[in-house]
């Protein structure tokens, strides 16, 4: 079993229901040992100056490997990994909090678990009709940070009651979930993300439907074959891969 991160929110203890929900939404990628990746290189030096807070609430920390080459860290309370890249990862870091613009991976050679995320969210986001089809077959938490896990379950609440699946509903839904938490987590949480902002980049974010079916395969296989290899059940309810994905074995 992996510990739980430090950066966990999990520093305190949760009073409410509510604060109980939100602080298990990552158990099972805790239990599974789905919170880092395997093959991450672990001899790199950070920069001095400290990570960067998306506005996602993630942690994204330029620097450098044994060799001299660029890698970025990425810490999030459902997974971390640290990752290689081509050329200095700074921009790429700072361009994850800013408030405007589309998304960009960090690179096409080695995108980073959250650059997978955001495209199929930015699918979903610009094209909800397509939860019918992923909504099936993609659990919520392959998404590895409040924002994105919070806006993918409001998306699949509101389609399964029929309703609109707008930005100002996703943000309402959100909104309404962090209003039911204790006073101290509330803060904690509004303080570390901006769904509002995420929202917005998701909507300028282009991305496929082939990129975004390949990025959702790519984070429900990478997660699935984690925890075969940890020799845990891959999903709590299930003892088999949905039939989207049995091909892909």
């Amino acid at each position: 079993m992996t510990p739980r991160p430090a950066w966990s929110t999990s520093d305190h203890e949760a009073g409410t229901d509510a604060d109980r929900r939100w602080e298990s939404r990552f158990d099972r990628r805790h239990h599974q040992g789905l919170l880092s990746r395997p093959d991450a290189p672990t001899d790199c030096t950070l920069r001095w100056s400290g990570p960067i807070r998306g506005i996602d609430g993630a942690l994204y920390h330029a620097g450098t490997d044994r060799t001299g080459a660029p890698v970025v860290a990425v810490f999030s309370p459902g997974y971390r990994e640290t990752v290689p890249a081509m050329w200095p990862t700074d921009d790429w870091t700072a361009h994850r909090a800013s408030l405007h613009g589309p998304f960009h991976a960090l690179s096409t050679w080695r995108p980073t678990r959250a650059d997978h995320e955001d495209l199929v969210l930015a699918y979903l986001a610009q094209r909800p009709r397509e939860l019918a089809d992923l909504g099936g077959w993609v659990p919520v938490d392959v998404f590895t940070t409040h924002v994105r896990y919070g806006i993918y379950e409001a998306m699949l609440t509101l389609h399964s009651k029929a309703a609109p699946v707008t930005t100002e509903a996703i943000e309402a839904h959100v909104r309404r979930s962090i209003t039911a938490l204790s006073p101290r987590l509330a803060a904690l949480i509004t303080s570390t993300m901006d769904t509002a902002a995420y929202l917005r980049r998701l909507l300028l974010t282009p991305s496929t439907s082939v990129e975004a079916l390949d990025a959702a395969v790519h984070l429900v296989m990478a997660d699935w074959k984690a925890a075969s290899t940890d020799h845990s059940d891959p999903f709590q309810n299930a003892s088999t891969l949905s039939a989207q994905l049995q091909d892909l074995t």
